[in-house]
């Protein structure tokens, strides 16, 4: 497998790529946490959906990964507000992130990430948030090392 990555922007003609990539990333978050992670039978065909969405809005960014010629990893944001009582300009929002299991642990991660941050820069956001679970430590120690930290925690309860 040759180590040659290149970052670029998402085209639509990568819609099916991405599509696999963002399957694996939804498998294994059911892997690591099932009680809340539970796919739906079509799970692949509304996430190509959504992807079909967000190829076209202005207010998204996909950046992807390619190497050995298919791609290899994606990262999804768009720019998102604080509701309307709050004063904080509008901000980036990390909606998908997801590296293929064979290319973790090469830096390709980082790479994802310093891409996106120049979408949100170039659209003039300063601040990023994003969701991450708490039953995914690999995920949770990965973007600590990009610099985040809890600002808010979400919890969940069964009625």
């Amino acid at each position: 497998m040759s180590d040659t990555v290149t970052i670029r922007r998402a085209a639509r003609t990568d819609r099916d790529a991405i599509g696999r990539l963002w399957l694996e990333m939804l498998e294994f978050h059911t892997q690591h946490d099932p009680r809340f992670f539970r796919l739906k039978p079509d799970a692949s065909e509304i996430g190509l959906r959504y992807l079909d969405d967000c190829l076209v809005d202005e207010n998204q960014f996909i950046v992807v990964a390619e190497a050995g010629g298919g791609l290899v990893g994606f990262a999804m944001g768009r720019s998102n507000e604080d509701p309307p009582p709050f004063a904080a300009p509008p901000h980036g929002f990390v909606t998908n992130f997801a590296v293929t299991s064979a290319w973790r642990r090469r830096g390709l991660g980082k790479q994802l990430f310093e891409a996106l941050v120049a979408e949100f820069h170039g659209h003039g956001l300063a601040d990023i948030r994003l969701s991450v679970s708490a039953h995914n430590p690999a995920s949770n120690r990965f973007w600590r090392r990009m610099g985040f930290e809890p600002y808010m925690v979400t919890m969940r309860r069964k009625v």
